[in-house]
């Protein structure tokens, strides 16, 4: 097996490693939980669809106003008031923090090879 080849294997055996993780299956459980509340569903497609638009005009070079940023941050509210919503956001948030932390330990260790 080449270097290659060895990376890939390891790759493939840490994303097992992870899936096998409490954080991973809570993380999996919240979101399928999410898909299958259409209350909460439907709340955070509002909100997506209304950051889109705002990240649309800000990429127009169209300055959002204190009405329009007031009513994300009112929609961002409303949803983390829903408790599914809350706990899928929790949930996400630490397994992402996770991930970043995988992923911090790689480049320490490409680091350690280039010093």
């Amino acid at each position: 097996m080449d270097q290659l080849e060895e990376i890939m294997q390891k790759s493939t055996e840490l994303g097992k490693s992870i899936a096998l993780t409490p954080m991973y299956q809570e993380f999996k459980k919240a979101e399928y939980d999410l898909l299958h509340n259409p209350v909460a569903r439907k709340l955070i497609e509002d909100l997506q669809k209304m950051k889109q638009e705002h990240y649309g005009k800000q990429a127009a070079g169209i300055e959002l106003s204190n009405a329009e940023q007031d009513t994300l941050k009112q929609m961002e509210y409303t949803c983390l008031k829903d408790r599914q919503v809350l706990i899928s956001n929790d949930a996400n948030t630490k397994f992402q923090d996770f991930m970043e932390q995988i992923s911090n330990k790689i480049k320490d260790g490409i680091k350690s090879v280039e010093k």
